[in-house]
């Protein structure tokens, strides 16, 4: 995989984010305001990017990150009021955006087929994350939120880190 996967991805974000917004005016999410319609999405990507370069200490932190922004992103919906179908809903419609916009990028070139796999395991890393982080409050009563986080990362790395 090219190491400058994450590099095009976060030059890339404000397109990425564009496309997302031209697709994201229907259920849940049309009825939340302009301003609050992405979420944390830009820091999901921001985190995604940083995720995929290769690591250069070879810890995990930089993945952990990106499966708490994630999670945070899935906690924030829960505070929007909408249900956690608006999480599938966000996901898809990056799933669409992503390469639309990679390929209107300037500079992003032509993706392989690996980049193309690595960012689609960085996007069902973000969903498994949000997903926990929008069912937060119940994962801490039972007094497990940090082992959902880990059973998220190590799914992830078959996604992220290992394409």
């Amino acid at each position: 995989m090219s190491a400058q996967l994450g590099d095009i991805l976060d030059r890339c974000i404000p397109l990425v984010l564009a496309e997302w917004a031209l697709r994201a005016h229907t259920g849940e999410l049309e009825a939340l305001g302009e301003s609050e319609r992405p979420g944390d999405l830009d820091a999901v990507l921001r985190a995604m990017a940083a995720a995929l370069r290769p690591l250069s200490d070879g810890s995990g932190t930089v993945v952990d990150d990106f499966i708490e922004t994630a999670a945070a992103h899935g906690a924030r919906r829960r505070t929007q009021g909408v249900d956690e179908s608006c999480l599938f809903a966000d996901y898809d419609l990056l799933g669409s955006a992503l390469p639309l916009a990679l390929r209107a990028c300037p500079d992003a070139g032509t993706l392989s087929p690996e980049e193309l796999i690595a960012l689609e395991g960085g996007l069902t890393t973000a969903i498994l994350a949000g997903l926990r982080g929008f069912h937060r409050g119940e994962f801490e009563r039972r007094g497990s939120w940090h082992e959902t986080l880990a059973r998220v990362s190590e799914a992830s790395e078959i996604g992220v880190r290992r394409i």
